[in-house]
């Protein structure tokens, strides 16, 4: 259940002022009760002992019009809608350089395989590409939801044969083309390199320009070495890719180990989560009509009760 205007909620405060006011109008003329000491040592009848009750019903009214008017409605089962979501393409460095240990887990592209197989795992609704780059790219997948399938390409990327280099750029302009027809509220390419740009004819910031003209934000992950990095050395260009995600609203991380580059995803995952927001439903039923049919019949009461039972005498 929600309100579709619940700042009309502030009228409530406005119910009790009107009723005084009216009360202050009712006792300024002349009514049936207009002198209560005539009553004095007079056991009260039940019509005084409940002359507040039209009163009330007009009270009852005025809430009800009030809450109809902040239009309560109730959501219809859950459904999917067209252009929400979260689309995401995934670009892996394959080159070379990516069998350097990273930490105790393994190699970089071994520890890397194994993150975004638990990343690709934890998807439910969120259509999942994927790219592949060495001197040139590849697209070994596009948007599925087909997590098992996927997860299984992501173990062999190794086995596809690329000539060495590190083309950050066409691998980015790849996931772009993926993306291109998205109809996804969220669109975003999550890329993993440990080099610099040194293969293909499109520059890392030329394709981040491209994503920043077609609304997909773009997160950056250095496969980075700790300890070229306390000396002064990076193996990766941070700047660049730094740049790149600021371009595009995205983020750049950076990652020595396991554990930090899955920390990297999960942060990833719930920034996207809370770009796209809560549940939506397909439609709403209305409860307001119901609340001004009651309204009217609270109302109806109240003018039947001062033109019978309590009707005043002029």
């Amino acid at each position: 259940m929600r309100l579709a205007d619940p700042i009309a909620l502030a009228l409530l405060a406005a119910i009790p002022l009107l009723l005084f006011l009216r009360g202050r109008m009712a006792r300024g003329g002349s009514g049936a009760y207009s002198d209560l000491g005539l009553l004095a040592g007079m056991r009260p009848t039940w019509r005084v002992r409940f002359r507040w009750l039209p009163t009330a019903f007009g009270a009852i009214a005025l809430a009800l019009l009030v809450v109809a008017l902040a239009r309560p409605q109730r959501g219809q089962a859950e459904t999917q809608l067209p252009g929400q979501g979260i689309d995401v393409v995934l670009v892996l460095d394959t080159s070379s350089s990516m069998s350097a240990s990273m930490g105790s887990g393994g190699n970089r592209l071994e520890v890397t395989q194994k993150v975004i197989q638990d990343f690709i795992k934890g998807r439910k609704e969120d259509r999942v590409g994927l790219v592949i780059f060495r001197e040139s790219s590849l697209v070994l997948s596009p948007m599925t939801l087909d997590y098992e399938a996927l997860g299984e390409l992501v173990g062999r990327v190794e086995e596809v044969n690329l000539p060495d280099g590190t083309a950050i750029g066409v691998g980015l302009s790849d996931a772009l083309n993926v993306l291109r027809d998205s109809r996804a509220r969220s669109r975003v390419v999550i890329l993993l390199t440990d080099g610099e740009n040194n293969s293909g004819n499109i520059e890392p910031l030329t394709a981040a320009r491209l994503a920043e003209t077609l609304g997909i934000r773009v997160y950056t992950i250095g496969a980075v070495d700790s300890r070229s990095r306390r000396g002064g050395q990076q193996n990766v260009d941070e700047k660049a890719l730094t740049e790149m995600a600021r371009l595009t609203g995205g983020q750049y991380y950076a990652a020595d180990s396991e554990e930090t580059l899955d920390e990297v995803y999960k942060s990833i995952e719930k920034l996207e989560k809370s770009r796209v927001g809560r549940t939506q439903f397909g439609a709403y039923d209305e409860y307001a009509v119901y609340l001004l049919v009651a309204a009217l019949a609270a109302l109806g009461i109240e003018l039947a009760l001062r033109s019978t039972l309590w009707r005043q005498s002029t």
